[in-house]
């Protein structure tokens, strides 16, 4: 579907992949038991999951921050390594600890980790695959997200409602973890400290990464569209997901189980999107294929939340999910295209920190507004948010260049 014979001769790449496969579906299946763990612990309190959410993307921002220097500076491959082992005993303390507090603090440190992972995993992507394989890895990667996106909620959810708690989610999740470990050990990287004067004059400190990436990005009007792109984005998916769960309790009448499904279509979906972004890649510029899915998504949204009939809101989202996957490999071909391989990892670094920022600032309004409004009108505002402030970012210049790229 994704033509993984060839992209997986490269044996390196085949197997950083199914150890982030591996990584990555543990994560999605705990992250699912969690939310729901957090909701039972709760009450059915919408303000501790939007407190949970908060907690757990600003430790990802913060990992993610520091991956992308940390990535320029020291071996990719056994921070990756690190990142991996250093969530094991986190989640084994899970084991023995159920306090709702602690829970989520012991979320946020898996977050942390997690968020070191990501931008050093695609950076060395750009690293160890030819350039002319570089598209077909993005859609591999975009492709594996949305297999996750299916298989990761639906068995969350169905192992957390039959075993009727995280033990063994949990156990399942260190299972992942240590597969994971084994892989990363087994690619040949071979690492050098100083690649070149440009990479080396820009890594004097963690400090002057950060700024020089944001110099770099901030330089470029197309890059500052899409980070704007992906900051509306971001803030409108930090309200749904925390929302996603009593949504389908409240409005579409469903439990646990049809929670499951309904993610699960929405990654079903995303196969599909990720195995026509890979044709229409070729057809198409990245960059008109990423504006394309971020409006189709703004639409979606909106009809997604008036489906209040649960088989047809598991449709919607289902193409909802296709688009969602067709807009992420783009960015990221977009990005590869474009970008000198020395700043690659923080360009990534500064697109995952527009993302989760505003999920961040999404979580702390939900906290802070808790039950005053119902789950409908709290999903409604922000819909509507969500097209006003993309119709409103055509008029700019970084808009015009994005589209003319």
């Amino acid at each position: 579907m994704f033509k993984t014979p060839e992209i997986l001769k490269h044996h390196n790449f085949s197997k950083l992949y199914f150890a982030g496969f591996a990584s990555e579906l543990g994560s999605f299946v705990t992250d699912t038991a969690i939310m729901l763990l957090v909701f039972v612990l709760s009450g059915g309190d919408k303000r501790f999951l939007g407190t949970s959410r908060a907690i757990f993307l600003f430790c990802i921002t913060m990992g993610s921050l520091l991956g992308g220097p940390l990535g320029v500076r020291f071996n990719k491959r056994n921070l990756l390594i690190l990142s991996e082992i250093l969530r094991v005993p986190i989640v084994i303390s899970l084991f023995f600890f159920h306090n709702i507090f602690y829970i989520m603090i012991a979320n946020g440190l898996i977050g942390f980790f997690t968020g070191i992972y990501n931008p050093c995993r695609q950076a060395v992507i750009n690293e160890i695959v030819p350039d002319h394989n570089i598209k077909t890895a993005n859609s591999l990667f975009g492709g594996t997200m949305a297999v996750l996106h299916l298989a990761g909620p639906l068995l969350g959810a169905t192992l957390y409602s039959y075993f009727h708690g995280v033990v063994q989610v949990l156990s399942f999740d260190i299972l992942t973890y240590i597969l994971g470990i084994y892989l990363l050990f087994q690619i040949k990287y071979n690492f050098i400290e100083k690649e070149n004067t440009l990479a080396h004059s820009f890594s004097k400190n963690i400090k002057s990464d950060f700024y020089d990436g944001y110099k770099y990005v901030s330089s470029r009007l197309d890059l500052s569209a899409m980070l704007m792109c992906t900051i509306v984005i971001g803030f409108c998916i930090g309200v749904l997901i925390p929302l996603f769960l009593p949504f389908v309790k409240e409005i579409l009448g469903k439990g646990e189980q049809a929670y499951g499904i309904n993610i699960s279509l929405f990654g079903l979906g995303g196969i599909f999107g990720g195995y026509f972004s890979s044709h229409l890649g070729k057809r198409f510029k990245a960059s008109r294929l990423f504006i394309i899915g971020v409006i189709s998504e703004a639409l979606l949204m909106a009809l997604w939340i008036r489906t209040t009939n649960y088989y047809l809101n598991c449709v919607v989202g289902f193409f909802w999910g296709g688009l969602v996957f067709i807009r992420i490999p783009s960015q990221l071909n977009y990005i590869s295209e474009t970008v000198p391989k020395e700043f690659m990892s923080r360009v990534h670094s500064f697109l995952d920190l527009a993302f989760v920022t505003p999920n961040i600032s999404a979580g702390i309004v939900l906290a802070i507004i808790g039950n005053r409004l119902s789950t409908f009108e709290t999903l409604n505002m922000v819909s509507l948010l969500f097209i006003v402030l993309l119709g409103g970012s055509f008029f700019t210049k970084g808009m015009r260049a994005l589209i003319s790229a």
